[in-house]
């Protein structure tokens, strides 16, 4: 199944030293990125990627089910997605629905 997913880092407080720049980054930033690469490459994340200027990512995964990163690291929603043509179907259906109604 289909995910669009969004992750958020939460607006930070006061600006972070030195020192708590480089852990974040380098426990936090650096495996998320290598993460997403590894998911890319297997074929788990269709489209998306970091988004420019920020601390946040938007991709579609298409995986079983949907996980959810650790609770305070991140914001993240992510939502359900559906093919155009299951769409169509279900559309079709309530038409049918709603013309028989009619008559």
């Amino acid at each position: 199944m289909k995910f669009l997913v969004e992750i958020d880092r939460p607006k930070p407080g006061p600006p972070m030293t030195n020192e708590a720049a480089r852990t974040f980054m380098d426990s936090v930033m650096l495996p998320t990125l290598g993460r997403g690469e590894q998911l890319v490459a297997e074929g788990l994340i269709l489209a998306g990627g970091p988004v420019a200027g920020r601390i946040a990512l938007r991709f579609i995964a298409d995986v079983a089910s949907a996980a959810h990163p650790a609770p305070g690291v991140a914001q993240t929603r992510i939502t359900p997605l559906i093919e155009f043509s299951d769409r169509r179907a279900h559309v079709l259906t309530l038409l049918r629905h709603v013309t028989a109604d009619g008559a």
